[in-house]
């Protein structure tokens, strides 16, 4: 074969081989030819039920924070002189002087203490069972 033949044939090989091209899709392997490349799902769309749920327990979270904090809120501004409370630090006494940003705390016979409003954890529920001396 002489070098004339070789290049008409490539040259009448050439277009044909240009009609019959392959697409590639995105995982990399070839479809066929003249098929139609699948659209791939968008990355939200499959993050989307997992962001909702999340965002649904954040704000359940939040709410029984909120609830939570009025509750002891109330608490707080119910506490009035001769309330008798349970301290943070574990100790029981009687509440004998009300402040602004603090309350006076009578624990023994004249031992007073001040105590910040949030040192109250909760009310004594009963006078007899938070003071042992009471119930001798």
């Amino acid at each position: 074969m002489s070098f004339m033949s070789i290049l008409a044939a490539a040259e009448t090989a050439a277009p044909a081989a240009a009609q019959t091209t392959t697409t590639v899709v995105a995982d990399g392997a070839a479809a066929a030819p003249g098929a139609a490349a699948q659209p791939q799902p968008n990355m939200l769309t499959g993050m989307l039920p997992i962001i909702i749920v999340f965002a649904v327990m954040i704000f359940f979270m939040m709410r029984s924070q909120k609830k939570q904090a009025q509750k002891r809120q109330q608490m707080i501004d119910q506490v009035v002189k001769g309330t008798r409370v349970l301290l943070n630090s574990g100790m029981y006494g009687t509440i004998v002087e009300v402040k602004s940003n603090s309350f006076v705390v009578e624990i023994a016979d004249r031992v007073q203490v001040e105590v910040v409003k949030n040192g109250i954890a909760d009310l004594a529920a009963d006078s007899k069972e938070a003071d042992p001396k009471a119930a001798k």
